[in-house]
């Protein structure tokens, strides 16, 4: 017998080569088919913005909260740039892309087109801003590289093309006959956030006469008040 200290006779066991552990790879993520959109927080704005106001027109019961046309594509958009040879701003590409202007309101009395409320613009349909940069329509046309966003009879607010999609300021160009003079400049997220808040506080819907009235003591307390003359 052997004693269970005794160690065992026979030929010593090779020692095993030592294990090399490799950290595992991570798991590609799951293929979902989808384009990855880029983040543009100038276009989330405007379409917060967009949302600010269709609220307010809603609440008020005003025409334009029915009569807004849908947003245009990119496509739409691009086609327009290659016309015009020039870029049109992120800012104006989103507020398109959310309304391509209104159609009009029908009454006994009247027909019109529904305005925004502060200062009585209307929105323009991307292929009436067009026809209106080129002349063809009230008033002169839009000085070179202007193109215009809302109009009010023959006075335009307008915004600058250029070569690049950067922030750029919309104009008041007013016709006084000869030609266009430059108002005040903003940049559309202010003017937009501008009249959201008069819309909230200055500005009221008349149903029965299917128009706006203005508080002039509301308005002056708004900063920017110029911006809703």
């Amino acid at each position: 017998m052997t004693s269970s200290n005794t160690p065992l006779t026979g030929s010593p066991r090779a020692e095993a080569p030592a294990r090399v552990v490799r950290p595992a790879r991570a798991a590609a993520p799951p293929a979902t088919g989808r384009r990855t959109v880029p983040v543009d927080p100038e276009a989330d704005r405007i379409s917060a913005l967009v949302q600010r106001l269709r609220s307010h027109w809603t609440r008020s019961g005003a025409d334009i909260a029915t009569r807004l046309r849908p947003g245009v594509d990119d496509a739409q958009l691009d086609a327009v740039e290659r016309q015009m040879g020039l870029l049109i701003p992120r800012a104006a590409r989103a507020w398109w892309r959310a309304v391509d202007g209104v159609d009009p309101v029908r009454t006994a009395f009247r027909t019109s087109s529904p305005t925004v409320g502060p200062g009585g613009w209307v929105p323009l349909r991307l292929e009436d801003a067009v026809a209106r940069a080129a002349g063809q329509g009230p008033g002169l046309a839009a000085p070179p590289a202007l193109l215009p966003v809302f109009a009010r009879d023959e006075e335009l607010i307008a915004v600058r093309l250029g070569s690049s999609r950067a922030v750029v300021e919309q104009l008041v160009l007013a016709d006084d006959g000869e030609g266009y003079q430059h108002s005040w400049r903003v940049g559309l997220d202010e003017l937009l956030s501008t009249w959201a808040d008069s819309l909230l506080a200055a500005v009221i819907w008349l149903p029965d006469a299917h128009d706006w009235v203005t508080d002039p003591f509301a308005l002056q307390a708004l900063p920017r008040a110029e911006l809703l003359d």
